[in-house]
């Protein structure tokens, strides 16, 4: 990870050099929602068969594409470096100790985990505030609870997230693409 030496930010995130994501590595990635301080969040793992990594993986999130607040849990492979919506891909964990790649994402690892989140039915007062950052937050304490991420706060995990993705926006909305950040509060 690139670090600014100057002593007024020590505990900062700053981006990371490289061009391609690491293997066995959960990420956080954060797609943008058309507007200037919404993203969709999701967890992402790359295939390490692929190259550039990164370009193909497995991507574990929320939707509600079909009817508005009638969330949905999705697991999807797909590559995130090359799309044009990706703002920024935040490096959150080594996952390695679950196997390998086809056992970190397969039915028996982080799924199941995904699923005991809980997703409010539409209509009720639950999903009028329930979002993918919700959903992702809750996904966040599971994963600590099960030993996958170390996390002891996930509010300051969340603030540093948003900075990295307001960073990020800049870049993003000049059409230079997403931006990668490694996590400080989690391991």
């Amino acid at each position: 990870m690139q670090r600014d030496n100057s002593p007024e930010t020590p505990d900062a995130t700053h981006p990371i050099t490289s061009e391609e994501l690491e293997p066995n590595l959960l990420y956080a990635v954060l797609t943008y929602r058309g507007e200037l301080a919404t993203w969709n969040w999701a967890f992402f793992v790359p295939n390490p068969a692929v190259k550039p990594l990164g370009n193909a993986g497995t991507i574990f999130h929320v939707v509600d594409n079909e009817t508005p607040g009638d969330w949905k849990f999705e697991k999807e492979s797909k590559g995130v470096i090359a799309s044009p919506q990706v703002v920024a891909i935040i490096r959150l964990a080594d996952v390695s100790f679950l196997g390998e790649y086809d056992d970190i994402v397969g039915d028996d690892s982080l799924v199941p985990m995904f699923k005991t989140i809980a997703i409010p039915a539409l209509g009720s007062i639950a999903s009028a505030e329930f979002s993918s950052r919700s959903w992702f937050l809750d996904a966040i304490a599971v994963l600590h609870d099960c030993g996958v991420v170390t996390c002891d706060d996930c509010w300051l995990l969340e603030r540093e997230i948003r900075r990295c993705a307001f960073q990020a926006m800049d870049s993003f909305l000049e059409s230079k693409g997403w931006t990668a950040y490694r996590s400080e509060q989690c391991t």
